[in-house]
């Protein structure tokens, strides 16, 4: 049997070629609808020998991807979008499925494992999707957004007509860069709107609608949408379950946390197999400190394994994700050993939750374990050592203050990577908390990417000003007043005179308030941290200017933070008699 690939693009040109890649030599031809290309997209479709049709977006989904149907010849169709890729283990079941003369079904869904939020430190949500469709049998796709599929005359009686095979797609489209650069949300938004103008009671529209506003961070409402969607809610609909578990995710975040518990009693009635909501029992348990509870609940979703592909919700609930809040469970309760072990476990699942990796090195240097020995079990999770791991790893260290060993991972791949702008500001900041303020200087003034900017200019104020390079000090003051950042201003110009010996400061002739309060802390911290102990007794001097019975109780925060605890005691104690 042959298979055609139909797709329908728009400005795809840095996600194309790896959809593209994934599929090349299973497909007999690749169909590419363009609904208004202005990039490359075309001609990277092209260099893969795909036919080119145009289709003017009209905001329906259903009616572009009906004409990409339209224009496919092969017996089967294999439909993607171009921020997809077939994951490579599943590419032989692909012509299993299509030549097996035994299959009766004309239509199967495939599940669609989709990345989100930062493709560094991730969560991978799953979604059945129709994938392969034997062609000519009249289906049809409808719904402007969120499309789904009807059978053709042949099949549109009969009891079943979807199948499900266990074929797998890899999403990128919901990585919050891709999201925030194509402002999917406001595109969503606009459709689903639409569509609900004629059908208010639409209760699949309804929940995408609350999914969209959840996504936005607008959880109240979000919840308006939800919960008007339950109202008309059957338990066989295919979202029912998600449905419930965005209601619980909304209400977890507005701290609902009863509401929460109730939620999750209906969603284990109705679907008892669901993992998902014994997870998020364990979470609201959490949450509520009810830790033996929630020790039972995370140990449970472990017993219970993954969710069935139909229910399935999010990837790792029964694994890596419970082991993990059992760890976070025993640090907090002080059983260290038990934490390690439980963490250890988690990130030999998955050594991408990066929050396991710094937790379990916190532990590790809290048993003053060996730095080399730390080094070496740190990076025996990886397979690689590649640069984001580097980078990673660069990170841990420095957290603990390690900033020579910090700076070894960043040096090390100087050479080898094109993202010089990252190496210099590491460098600079590292070098910084060395106290080897010119070689910092030398790196941080590389830096122009905006993204390291503001920080970089702050430090060359303190690297110039410890090194009496004053002429500087004041170029880099003119700079940072471009930063819209007044309150960090006042604080380094009122520090800067501090340094330079004379008694007065600018906060002297300021009207002073508690906005400044945080710039002062921002500052003593970066002071406190690169033992920098005259200059931030200086810096201290600050808040005498500053009104707020909180101060002793951040100080000694700060002073906790860093091991200081004689000063953090005698904070604490100032802080407990004032208040």
């Amino acid at each position: 049997m042959s298979l055609s690939l139909c797709m329908i693009v728009k400005n795809e040109e840095n996600t194309l070629s790896r959809c593209l890649e994934s599929v090349k030599d299973i497909v007999d031809e690749i169909i590419l609808v363009d609904t208004g290309s202005t990039d490359s997209t075309v001609e990277i479709a092209e260099s893969y020998g795909a036919k080119i049709f145009f289709y003017k977006w009209d905001n329906s989904f259903a009616n572009a991807r009906n004409y990409s149907l339209s224009k496919a010849s092969k017996d089967w169709i294999l439909i993607m979008d171009a921020d997809d890729e077939l994951v490579k283990e599943d590419k032989d079941k692909v012509a299993l499925l299509i030549n097996n003369e035994e299959n009766k079904l004309n239509a199967y869904f495939g599940e669609t494992l989709s990345y989100s939020g930062d493709l560094k430190n991730y969560n991978i949500y799953s979604n059945l999707n129709i994938r392969f469709i034997r062609n000519g049998k009249g289906y049809k796709f409808i719904g402007d957004i969120h499309e789904q599929i009807t059978p053709g005359s042949e099949d549109e009686k009969k009891q079943v007509f979807l199948g499900l095979v266990d074929i797998r797609f890899y999403h990128y489209g919901y990585l919050n860069e891709t999201i925030i650069k194509k402002n999917k949300r406001k595109r969503n938004m606009v459709i689903i709107e639409k569509m609900l103008k004629n059908d208010p009671n639409n209760a699949f529209m309804l929940y995408n609608m609350g999914v969209e506003y959840s996504a936005k961070g607008d959880y109240s409402e979000a919840l308006k949408y939800l919960n008007k969607a339950y109202k008309n809610f059957t338990p066989t609909a295919g979202f029912g379950s998600k449905l419930i578990l965005k209601m619980i995710s909304c209400h977890e975040t507005l701290n609902n946390l009863d509401e929460c518990l109730k939620l999750i009693e209906i969603g284990q009635k109705y679907y008892p197999a669901c993992t998902e909501y014994e997870f998020c029992k364990a979470n609201i348990f959490y949450k509520k400190r009810k830790y033996l509870s929630a020790i039972e609940s995370a140990k449970k979703c472990i017993s219970m394994g993954e969710s069935p592909v139909l229910l399935r919700e999010i990837s790792g609930i029964s694994t890596y994700k419970s082991y993990y809040l059992l760890g976070i469970i025993a640090y907090n309760i002080g059983a260290y050993d038990d934490a390690y072990d439980y963490l250890n476990t988690t990130l030999k699942i998955n050594c991408k939750l990066t929050d396991a990796l710094f937790k379990i090195s916190e532990i590790l240097f809290k048993n003053n374990t060996d730095i080399k020995q730390i080094q070496s079990q740190l990076e025996s999770y990886f397979d690689t050592i590649d640069e984001d791991t580097t980078f990673l790893l660069s990170k841990v260290f420095s957290i603990q203050n390690k900033f020579d060993i910090a700076y070894d991972y960043i040096n090390n791949i100087e050479e080898s990577t094109e993202n010089t702008q990252k190496i210099s500001f590491y460098k600079g900041i590292y070098l910084y908390y060395l106290k080897n303020y010119t070689a910092a200087l030398e790196n941080l003034n590389k830096v122009t990417d905006e993204e390291y900017l503001n920080t970089s200019v702050y430090c060359c104020i303190l690297c110039s000003l410890f090194t009496e390079r004053y002429q500087d000090v004041d170029n880099l003051i003119s700079v940072a007043k471009n930063f819209n950042e007044p309150e960090e201003i006042i604080i380094y110009n009122s520090f800067i005179s501090l340094i330079k010996g004379n008694s007065d400061t600018i906060l002297e002739d300021t009207v002073t308030s508690k906005s400044l309060l945080q710039s002062i802390f921002n500052l003593l911290e970066v002071l406190l941290r690169g033992n920098c102990f005259d200059e931030f007794n200086k810096a201290l001097k600050l808040l005498n200017h500053i009104s707020d019975d909180s101060i002793s109780l951040n100080l000694g925060k700060l002073y906790y933070k860093y091991g200081y605890l004689d000063f953090s005691y005698k904070e604490f104690i100032k802080s407990i008699k004032l208040n």
